[in-house]
């Protein structure tokens, strides 16, 4: 079944790319620019974290294995600030173990695509949680 993505308009929405690798963040920028989202993008977790209030994402693309904050701890700490209670988070990561997928679901992760990226899956899920912003 396709769903067709027509019903949401990407430019009202601000994605917000954390990865250390700039290869990939490259990668996720080249995906979602085809999408029209307005993109903010962050090879430097603490910096990312820093500018959150700033960017005030509706989506975040977060890495998990990260130097200095770990995707993890940044989501941690992302959540327990109420003012980010509708971020609608997407963890990005070569980790599959299910131990690192739940750990970030019980931190509040909404979900989650593995490395390497499927492209169409990824629109897709971003497509699917700002539905959920919507309802």
């Amino acid at each position: 079944m396709d769903i067709s993505n027509s019903d949401i308009d990407p430019s009202k929405y601000t994605v917000m790319i954390v990865d250390d690798i700039p290869v990939n963040t490259r990668l996720l920028e080249k995906i979602l620019e085809r999408e029209s989202f307005k993109l903010n993008i962050f090879n430097n977790s603490i910096q990312a974290f820093e500018a959150l209030p700033d960017v005030k994402p509706d989506v975040l693309l977060l890495d998990i294995m990260m130097p200095g904050l770990d995707g993890l701890g940044f989501l941690q700490k992302m959540r327990a600030d109420s003012a980010f209670d509708q971020t609608r988070v997407i963890m990005v990561t070569a980790v599959s173990e299910s131990d690192e997928i739940t750990k970030a679901n019980a931190l509040g992760a909404n979900d989650y695509v593995t490395k390497p990226i499927n492209s169409k899956r990824l629109v897709s899920c971003i497509f699917n949680q700002i539905r959920q912003i919507e309802k």
